[in-house]
């Protein structure tokens, strides 16, 4: 992966690196993109005691795209899947919705166990890239990352889904 790749973020990723004070930077540096539910979660949840005004302008300056997913583009996606797919959230599924049809290369951001599990069903485990490896490619040396948003967290998950642990 390099910095010109389009790396798909999801809600969780968006609230943490806002936490981190690393979001500028990393819009700066990498080519993001994300799906409108992901930009209302990311103000609605956790970072629901900011200036959502604010947050809204500073979330969407820098990012490549940002998606609207459809109802229909949503129904054509979960017909297209297993029906044992991990339940997930409405932003994830409509992120993985657009991931699944999206041409070229991309990566998808995302330290959810269900949604990770979801996009490796869907065939895209080496799709998956943590937090750090994009703080990384954006030169941004940080220490207090959280746990799931590591390199060394993804890539043990990564294996035990493919000894079938998970």
């Amino acid at each position: 992966m390099n910095r010109s790749d389009i790396v798909l973020v999801d809600a969780c990723v968006i609230i943490e690196a806002r936490r981190m004070g690393v979001l500028g930077a990393m819009k700066n540096s990498l080519k993001l993109e994300t799906v409108e539910t992901c930009i209302i979660e990311a103000q609605t949840g956790k970072a629901n005691r900011l200036d959502l005004t604010v947050l809204d302008r500073e979330l969407r300056e820098g990012f490549s795209e940002i998606h609207e997913v459809s109802d229909l583009e949503i129904a054509n996606h979960l017909i297209s899947v297993d029906d044992d797919m991990p339940s997930i959230d409405k932003g994830e599924l409509e992120l993985w919705a657009h991931a699944h049809q999206k041409k070229g290369k991309w990566f998808l951001c995302g330290p959810d166990r269900a949604s990770m599990n979801y996009g490796c069903k869907l065939g895209y485990i080496d799709r998956l890239v943590s937090m750090e490896n994009l703080l990384k490619l954006s030169g941004i040396k940080k220490s207090e990352i959280r746990e799931h948003y590591q390199e060394k967290w993804l890539r043990d998950f990564k294996t035990n889904l493919a000894m079938g642990i998970l």
